[in-house]
């Protein structure tokens, strides 16, 4: 782990205390297996909850990737827990103040200790420590080499050490301008290097380089998509979007976490204000594995704290009747990003659904809804997307999939 400063404060003692205990406390819905690469997250993006088990912590979340481990920090009696990826208590240990928590290289886990950041061995038994020179530390990332970057809520300022605790240099100062930082309180790093800072005040999510140069800012006070009633928790995942728990403070209850790209332009939501997955209780900490699978500390009706675990996935085909893909006489022209395909209704019922146009299982069409009298047989227009039109004028002829509610077919297309 390195050499840190041990560390004495008259009037505090901190102590070491690990449990091992038997049976799982998961509510089992899913055992998640393992990590695979995940994809990019597309604008409307839906998760559905795939695993949740209750925990004694409720300020934020961070995941081993290498054995999903699950680490909570815990706010009333400042302890950090880890439990296994089924939700058993692994281990348990006291600390000065427990606020954000991450993971890195080694599987070490950082804690900002309010004065100081604390790193843990994966289990939790050594601990060693850094100081901060004024309290006030809210939240740690780290990045894939050991670097730190911190937020100091009294400073508002992002400190940035080096593996081994020191500074290397700080910047921010309180206000709202470019730049400026009003009640950091999350921080997150990006594959790139980019350094991410969640500001309560200012309800907003700033960009900056890793040496502090500032690259631009996002959102407002609002329950709108890209506004925030108080960015609690931020992470990133490995293509570069950016995850922000929503925690909702004050009128607006219940938050959301809502998912944007590396330059704040809005993607997704997981949840709403006051409403389902999160109730009248708000995402207090977020982490999203190598997978696209995002784990969220919060507050659960009936159950108490509790890490929700939502994954991606693709709603089923809406729509009536059975329609099918009249086979084309030859490969269908793209004109300009337009692609026109015959489509056939059984007879019987109306056939309303979308069509959609696929290359190797993604979409390359953006969804074109049609509805067609039975036994009727009608020329749907589908509109390829910016990046599906790249991937139809690469070839002189791409094979494709049509699918429509009711069946699918393969096509040739010719650019």
């Amino acid at each position: 782990m390195g050499t840190y400063p041990q560390r004495t404060m008259a009037g505090r003692i901190r102590r070491t205390l690990t449990l091992a205990v038997a049976g799982a406390t998961g509510l089992g819905l899913a055992v998640l297996g393992p990590v695979a690469p995940g994809e990019a997250v597309t604008p409307g993006q839906q998760y559905q909850p795939v695993r949740q088990f209750v925990v004694d912590g409720d300020n934020d979340v961070a995941v081993n990737p290498a054995t999903g481990d699950v680490y909570v920090a815990e706010s009333v009696f400042n302890r950090v827990k880890r439990y296994s990826s089924s939700g058993a208590l692994l281990g348990s240990v006291d600390v000065g103040e427990a606020d954000g928590i991450d993971v890195g290289p080694q599987g070490h886990v950082y804690l900002a200790d309010y004065d100081g950041v604390t790193v843990f061995t994966p289990d939790l038994a050594n601990r060693a420590y850094f100081p901060h020179e004024i309290v006030g530390l809210t939240d740690v990332a780290v990045t894939p080499s050991g670097e730190v970057y911190a937020t100091d809520v009294v400073g508002s300022r992002v400190f940035h050490y080096t593996p081994t605790g020191e500074v290397i240099r700080s910047w921010g100062s309180p206000g709202s301008a470019d730049g400026q930082l009003s009640s950091p309180q999350t921080i997150a790093v990006a594959p790139n290097g980019d350094v991410y800072v969640g500001e309560r005040w200012n309800n907003r999510v700033s960009r900056f380089s890793g040496t502090g140069t500032f690259l631009g800012k996002w959102g407002q006070l609002g329950t709108g998509p890209g506004s925030f009633h108080w960015p609690r928790g931020l992470s990133v995942d490995a293509q570069g979007n950016v995850y922000v728990a929503d925690y909702a403070d004050g009128a607006a209850q219940g938050g959301r976490v809502q998912v944007f790209t590396g330059t704040g332009g809005y993607l997704t939501s997981i949840g709403a204000f006051n409403a389902a997955p999160f109730g009248s209780y708000g995402p207090r900490g977020v982490d999203v594995d190598a997978s696209g699978r995002v784990h969220v500390i919060s507050r659960v009706a009936s159950l108490g704290n509790a890490v929700t675990t939502f994954a991606p996935f693709a709603p089923g085909p809406v729509g009536t009747g059975k329609a099918s893909v009249v086979k084309p006489s030859g490969a269908v022209k793209l004109q300009g990003r337009k692609l026109r395909i015959a489509v056939k209704c059984a007879k019987g019922t109306t056939c309303t659904g979308t069509l959609t146009v696929l290359v190797k299982g993604k979409a390359v069409t953006k969804p074109k809804a049609y509805s067609i009298k039975p036994g009727k047989t009608k020329v749907v227009t589908a509109k390829a997307t910016g990046p599906g039109r790249k991937v139809l004028r690469k070839k002189a002829v791409t094979k494709a999939v049509v699918t429509v509610y009711g069946g699918q077919r393969k096509i040739k297309i010719r650019r």
